[in-house]
């Protein structure tokens, strides 16, 4: 009977080890979607405008954006459905931040509204010939794009815990339109919904990624 309990969870063991996996794979996804309940919330701390709240559930918020991808990348738990979350969270996050800025530093988005226009713009361009193309936001998670979500959400971080910074605002808006530009391209090159093209362009153009499955 011993040998027989000690067999039984030996046999267990490797089960449950599998089991666990399963449930991790499932990570990446459960933080962002962890990151898009925060969405509502920011739109409420920016409307109510406190900036003390919504700084740091911001900050939080883009630190998990930085974590599920390199999760998802390191244990190779990819999915078409996670890099769909992703986008989605990104897109929203972006847009309640922009919200933030005109809500609790209304003199910088005045000021800057051309900039922003132009950003928001070529932006909106992509997701909705995305929309109209694939049925889905494209998803290509390009590194031109990551390096414009990560310049953005730099200084928005400076701007809500230090101060306006022209120089940098004006260099991650640059960023951030040119990887619209090459998304917008991309979008228009590639026939079937492919995510998670971080070589972009060039490299879809020198045949080095994916051009539709």
């Amino acid at each position: 009977m011993i040998r027989f309990a000690l067999g039984a969870v030996a046999w267990m063991a490797p089960a449950r080890q599998y089991w666990t996996m399963m449930q991790l794979r499932y990570l990446p996804n459960a933080i962002s979607l962890a990151r898009l309940s925060c969405v509502p919330i920011l739109v409420w701390l920016a409307f109510i405008q406190d900036q003390q709240s919504f700084k740091w559930l911001l900050l939080a918020a883009g630190l998990t954006d930085a974590l599920d991808g390199w999760i998802a990348r390191h244990f190779g738990w990819t999915s078409a459905l996670g890099a769909l979350l992703d986008s989605i969270a990104d897109v929203l996050l972006i847009v309640v931040a922009i919200y933030g800025i005109w809500r609790l530093h209304p003199q910088v988005f005045i000021g800057e509204w051309k900039v922003f226009a132009a950003v928001i713009g070529i932006w909106t361009l992509v997701h909705v010939v995305a929309v109209i193309r694939y049925g889905r936001l494209a998803s290509f998670h390009t590194r031109l794009t990551q390096v414009g979500i990560i310049l953005f959400g730099l200084f928005v971080i400076l701007l809500l815990f230090y101060a306006f910074v022209p120089w940098f605002f004006y260099l991650a808006a640059a960023i951030c339109f040119l990887g619209g530009v090459e998304s917008l391209v991309m979008i228009l090159l590639i026939p079937d919904w492919t995510p998670d093209l971080r070589g972009g362009l060039v490299a879809i153009l020198s045949g080095r990624g994916r051009a539709g499955s």
